[in-house]
């Protein structure tokens, strides 16, 4: 039975109020100070145990059964005490229903104190937890750099979770690769590189859900992958939980702890909160990782534009100043490589393209490097680069001077000061210039060369007029027609069948036959065309020859010469008399048609000259018989009638003695050496040489159609 005393003061203790639960624990022991027949027992991790100010409730054992009896107001302690919620009084003897009733009431008291100050401590907790997160998060979201937010994020995770070991993972495709880790011991364990289902965090990959490990070395959920390195680290418990940016997987966030303990739904739901963070702050720093790298690639290239931009205004300036030098017409190629050596420093040289140097400045450099290099720079089958050394290690740019498909050599800067950039520009520009000029005289030359095409051609097929104005143009351009000249015709034979076997487009086929033409006119042995032109595959052209045999030695000249650069193609030619005056052209142009009619059915040259008779088979109507006739007997009949000689009398009675000089002399009344006299200078005044067959058939020819001509007359007249 309880003493009065003890009664009184439990019922004031229940109308106090008390905020802890020792507080409340160390009042009810203090009013039943004078009733130590009383034990005051708390139920603590799955145990009873006494409650005492000196005494550990660990350190007493109590009768666990009997006490749990005792909750449901049974067994052998039911009359002597009462236990309700996490409390029980009991006293050493049995007690009234009162006592029992006020014990009870006072075990609800010390359950409820306790209840509230658990509570109070969980909110004040969950208090200090906001202060701890938001913190973290102030922490996490002002750092820009994701390599710090990482090591942030697995700093305060790892002190909040009271673990061992945190890692963050973050996904690179199909697996996980720790980035940031803190606590272990192992250098592999800042290493680990997870697949799904592989380790904890490869659980959480997979099934994208938190993953708890209470005992990590004999949980059959994880794979066994890292079980040596676990063992290793002394692992002993694991928490993982997913990063999510919507619904992908970013990462996983982990905690190792080297004891045995249970992760609480608490210790989850701060890993959570802590993840949602560190989910937030990665993707905050790979933007501003993002924006960081595109704010520097603009100012990198807001820097680039910046430098083009004042080389584009520098080489502006450099560019008008070839452009004039172009356009003034004067020395451009000495003074392009004045005006760049001035922009670049060093030597700048204009190089042809068969390697000569064609100007240079500074004028009295050593120009051996250059010339080198661009022998070099011309082997080479493939040029990436404008670049090639010198033998001082010295670099020397190398810029081509192109027109299309057609090169005319380069230009090269050695020892420039500029950079590499102004250098190449600089280089292409002045090269840019070099091409212009060799355009603009491309476009003379084709402009001149069109012209004394026209020229050629009204010469030789024009009217009267035409052919006045012509040797009007003819003169005003410098082409001088006066002396002797042979009419060369010729015919490009299988250029439109080697054309359709090589599949020329018609622009390679007219190339061709402008590169004919181009060797046709470089002849200068044994004597340089006047005038040469072309039409379709027929070409023609004005020979500055008189003498017979220099004509046969031209026309072999030309064989050779045209089937060196053009060995596949096929020529015919016809060569005529020569002329004195432009007048007399178009008989020289029937004559040169007659001839290469002769040479492509004969051979692949003809000599006018040579043709004898055969000029009147093969001849143009305007080659008639009277022009044979005439070249044969004309200059005789014109001597006979200034000397009052007797050629054409001579030569009959020479024919009429079957070509016997002592038989003729004797049928003519003269002395033998006279009609040797008589004989040479027939054959001065014709180039028929007598003692030749093919010169007797066109001498005896030509007597005979007279004789025919004249018996025609006579008949007429009678």
């Amino acid at each position: 039975m309880l003493t009065e005393s003890t009664r009184r003061s439990l019922d004031l203790l229940l109308a106090t109020v008390v905020h802890t639960a020792s507080e409340a624990e160390s009042a009810v022991q203090a009013a039943c100070r004078n009733d130590a027949s009383l034990t005051l027992a708390r139920y603590d991790d799955l145990a009873w145990g006494t409650v005492g100010t000196s005494i550990d409730a660990a350190a007493v054992s109590l009768d666990q059964t009997a006490y749990t009896a005792l909750e449901f107001r049974s067994g052998p302690l039911s009359a002597a005490g009462r236990a309700v919620g996490e409390y029980a009084l009991v006293g050493n003897t049995s007690l009234t229903e009162a006592d029992l009733d006020l014990l009870a009431r006072v075990c609800v008291w010390l359950s409820l104190v306790r209840d509230l100050h658990r509570a109070r401590t969980e909110v004040n907790d969950y208090h200090d937890e906001s202060i701890v997160v938001g913190d973290i998060a102030k922490q996490v979201l002002s750092v820009s750099d994701l390599d710090q937010v990482l090591l942030t994020i697995t700093t305060e995770t790892l002190r909040m979770s009271e673990s061992d070991i945190c890692g963050v993972f973050l996904r690179e495709g199909a697996e996980l690769r720790m980035k940031s880790c803190v606590g272990h011991r192992l250098v592999e364990t800042s290493r680990l590189r997870m697949s799904k289902g592989q380790g904890v965090a490869g659980l959480v990959f997979e099934t994208r859900a938190a993953a708890k490990i209470d005992s990590y070395l004999q949980d059959n959920r994880i794979s066994g992958d890292f079980m040596s390195l676990a063992e290793q680290e002394e692992t002993r418990s694991a928490l993982a939980v997913p990063l999510m940016q919507g619904d992908d997987l970013v990462g996983v966030l982990e905690v190792w702890r080297r004891r045995y303990s249970n992760f609480t739904d608490r210790d989850v739901r701060r890993l959570e909160a802590l993840a949602d963070l560190a989910t937030i702050a990665i993707d905050n720093a790979r933007l501003y990782d993002s924006q960081r790298t595109a704010l520097t690639d603009l100012e990198a290239t807001r820097g680039r534009l910046q430098s083009q931009i004042e080389l584009l205004d520098e080489t502006a300036h450099l560019q008008k100043s070839l452009i004039d030098i172009v356009l003034e017409n004067g020395a451009v190629f000495a003074r392009v490589t004045r005006v760049l050596t001035e922009y670049l420093g060093g030597t700048v040289a204009v190089v042809t393209a068969d390697g000569i140097v064609e100007a240079v400045y500074p004028r009295d450099t050593a120009t051996a490097d250059i010339e080198e290099a661009c022998a070099t720079w011309r082997a080479a089958l493939h040029h990436d680069h404008d670049r090639a050394m010198s033998s001082d290690g010295q670099p020397i740019w190398i810029h081509p001077i192109e027109l299309g498909s057609d090169g005319f050599g380069m230009v090269c800067a050695q020892g420039s000061e500029a950079s590499d950039d102004r250098t190449e520009v600089a280089c292409a520009q002045a090269a840019l210039a070099c091409a212009l000029f060799h355009l603009q005289q491309r476009a003379a030359s084709l402009a001149r060369a069109e012209a004394l095409d026209q020229v050629l051609w009204d010469l030789m097929d024009g009217s009267d007029e035409q052919r006045s104005a012509a040797r009007g143009r003819a003169q005003q351009m410098g082409v001088w027609l006066r002396g002797a000249h042979r009419v060369l015709y010729g015919s490009i034979e299988n250029l439109d069948s080697l054309a359709h076997q090589e599949e020329w487009s018609v622009s390679s086929t007219d190339r061709m036959r402008r590169s004919i033409l181009e060797s046709l006119r470089a002849m200068t042995i044994p004597a340089q065309p006047t005038l040469a032109g072309t039409r379709g595959n027929r070409l023609v052209a004005l020979i500055p020859i008189a003498d017979r045999d220099r004509s046969r030695e031209f026309l072999r000249a030309l064989n050779t010469h045209l089937s060196a650069g053009h060995p596949e193609i096929t020529f015919s030619w016809g060569l005529s008399n020569a002329r004195e005056h432009p007048s007399q052209f178009p008989e020289a142009f029937a004559e040169a048609r007659t001839a290469l009619a002769a040479s492509r059915r004969l051979g692949s040259a003809s000599l006018y000259d040579d043709l004898g008779i055969v000029r009147l088979l093969l001849g143009h109507e305007d080659a008639d018989f009277q022009s044979f006739v005439h070249e044969i007997t004309g200059p005789l009949q014109e001597y006979d009638t200034a000397n009052d000689g007797s050629l054409m009398k001579t030569l009959r009675a020479y024919f009429d003695s079957n070509c016997s000089q002592k038989d003729a002399a004797d049928l003519l009344y003269i002395h033998h050496k006279t009609l040797a006299y008589r004989l040479d200078r027939i054959r001065k005044l014709t180039g028929l040489d007598l003692s030749q067959h093919s010169d007797r058939m066109r001498a005896d020819l030509a007597l005979r159609l007279i004789e025919v001509s004249e018996q025609a007359d006579q008949t007429l007249t009678d």
